[in-house]
Formats: structure tokens, C-alpha cells, sequence
């Protein structure tokens, strides 16, 4: 549970540094766009980014890329990512049940209180 909240948080994490890429290049170039996934990953890999091409256009006549993976690339960076990660925090939530703990530690159960001194 705690992998997937910190999944979460890594990317809740890019979609800031997405926005801030956004701000920053509106700022500077005067024109406002929303940075794409596919331009993401060939700004962090390009060299991940062509193999990952060359190896489903070879493996799988090249339908999957055209198809599925291009539209994908072509959507914009920080709502998917703000999504995904919102997502995986719920998920991690839901799944760690009724306890409840920080984030580095996990979850871990209530302490019990002692009663007060004296005879009941």
C-alpha cells in the first residue's frame, strides 16, 4: 500500500513540474499550451522513447503504436498525471483499511489508553 501511495505522490509530483513547465513557457513565449505526454518522454528519454517505438513496430506491426500508443502520447501531460496519481492515492487509501498511519511508516494499529488510576 505504501508503494502505491508513493506512485501516487511521484506523479501528482510531475503534474506540478508539468505546470510549472507550462507557466514558464507561456511566460517566456507569450503563448499558453499544455506540455503532451509524448513530449514529456522525449524530454526525460528520447533514446527509452525510440526503442519503445522501434520494438512495437517490429513485434506488433507496428498497429499497437499507431493506434493506441500515439493518441495516448498526443494527450496532455497534466491532467493525466494529476489523474493517475489522484487515483493511485485513493486506491493505496482504500486498500490499507481502517488504521491509519503516515505516509513513509504505513499503517499501524490505535494505541489503547489505560484508564485512569483508581478501583472501579
Amino acid at each position: 500500500m505504501v508503494l502505491i501511495r508513493a506512485l501516487g505522490w511521484l506523479l501528482l509530483a510531475l503534474a506540478i513540474a508539468a505546470v510549472v513547465n507550462d507557466c514558464l513557457a507561456w511566460w517566456s513565449e507569450g503563448v499558453f499550451r499544455l506540455l503532451s505526454l509524448g513530449e514529456l518522454w522525449t524530454r526525460l528519454s528520447f533514446g527509452s522513447l525510440q526503442s519503445t517505438q522501434t520494438f512495437l513496430a517490429g513485434h506488433a506491426r507496428g498497429l499497437l503504436w499507431l493506434w493506441f500508443l500515439m493518441p495516448v502520447l498526443s494527450l496532455p501531460a497534466l491532467p493525466i498525471l494529476a489523474l493517475a496519481g489522484m487515483i493511485l492515492l485513493w486506491i493505496g487509501r482504500r486498500m490499507s483499511g481502517g488504521a491509519e498511519g503516515g505516509f513513509v511508516l504505513g499503517s499501524r494499529p490505535r494505541r489503547r489508553r489505560r484508564g485512569r488510576g483508581g478501583i472501579s
